[in-house]
């Protein structure tokens, strides 16, 4: 006799193709958009390179194709020349794709004001598939927002005054523009991240019911006293504490979710899941008046005692977690000290002797 399938079975089929659907899906989707990307990047260097040639002969750009020794092949792109005659945008060349919805490739040519040789990528704000295109797959650095679109730089180094040119803050030790403006983190239920000395709220917590996460690649830049104090950093996202005082990181770091603290740093945090706590100062990775700090399951937390004086002191290190600590013991002791379960580790010249090694 023959077996028809359950309705339990057949929902089972169904959740599981959902779930490899939801993910294939935007991995398809972006591995398109970025082919689709690539096929505008040999014509904005062509028309680039010719651009300079006719500045360097004639002492000025030209926005007529026809004056250009350059010949485009590709019927789904359309190119555009800014000289400048447009003195609010100037000297730009702007490609766009048929085939790749709101997103243009702007190349800055060498006389532009702001961002003189520079290569962006322009998704329209709000359309989350260009955005992630930009942000995420070609790991481009946002910094404009203007006619509807959103820039984002690419593939270069940045320094100070290309983040001042964007109004941005920037971060000598991550050499990147702080992605959020304050703006931004208003909206999200943050203090402005300039701040002053006083201010105890920035991207950390209000109370226990409006708790902030950090995610999506969002970076909040706390110079405050309180820094990230019980928030959540997760999904790529920053949290950079560089105040002088008490609780700089979150209350949890998980997920490839990164917190860099000056201060008391990263006491009493749980770190799982790719999440890093990073301490540099007094305090390290130690436990607070609540709870001691946990790694699980492929967290870190990396300590630099040179700096400081009690590194991590009093950590719980569970399965997959590890302590890292590449300085020696200090006038306080060991780095790294507490209690190891599993295959909870210890690496470098700071581990205590009972540390099992990484």
């Amino acid at each position: 006799m023959n077996k028809a399938f359950t309705l339990v079975e057949l929902l089972v089929v169904v959740l599981i193709i959902g779930v490899l659907s939801a993910i294939a899906i935007p991995m398809y989707q972006g591995a398109v958009d970025k082919s689709h990307w690539s096929t505008m990047l040999p014509g904005a260097k062509a028309i680039k390179d010719a651009e300079e040639a006719i500045k360097m002969t004639n002492g000025a750009y030209t926005d007529e194709m026809a004056n250009l020794d350059v010949t485009m092949n590709n019927a789904d792109l359309t190119f555009a020349l800014v000289t400048p005659n447009n003195t609010a945008d100037p000297n730009v060349i702007r490609v766009t794709n048929s085939k790749l919805a709101n997103v243009r490739l702007a190349s800055y040519l060498d006389d532009n004001p702001k961002f003189a040789g520079q290569l962006h990528c322009e998704a329209k704000t709000g359309d989350e598939r260009a955005e992630r295109l930009c942000g995420k797959l070609l790991m481009g650095q946002e910094l404009t927002s203007a006619d509807g679109y959103t820039g984002y730089l690419l593939d270069q180094a940045v320094d100070e005054s290309t983040c001042q040119t964007a109004n941005r803050s920037w971060s000598s030790s991550q050499t990147k523009c702080y992605k959020d403006t304050a703006t931004r983190c208003q909206a999200l239920g943050m203090n402005d991240i300039s701040g002053t000395a006083n201010m105890t709220d920035q991207c950390g917590y209000t109370n226990e019911l409006n708790r902030k996460e950090i995610g999506e690649e969002g970076i909040c830049y706390a110079n405050s006293k309180w820094g990230c104090f019980k928030s959540t950093v997760t999904e790529g996202g920053i949290c950079i504490g560089e105040g002088s005082d008490l609780e700089q990181c979150g209350e949890s770091i998980l997920n490839g979710g990164t917190c860099i603290a000056k201060g008391w740093n990263c006491t009493g945090v749980d770190i799982n899941e790719g999440g890093l706590c990073k301490a540099i100062g007094l305090g390290g990775c130690s436990a607070n008046w609540e709870k001691r700090t946990v790694i699980n399951n492929g967290g870190v937390c990396e300590v630099d005692v040179s700096n400081g004086a009690y590194g991590c002191t009093s950590v719980i290190v569970n399965d997959g977690g590890k302590c890292i600590a590449p300085n020696g013991p200090t006038a306080w002791g060991y780095s790294c000290t507490g209690t190891y379960n599993g295959t909870g580790c210890c690496e470098g010249a700071g581990c205590p002797p009972y540390a099992p090694k990484c």
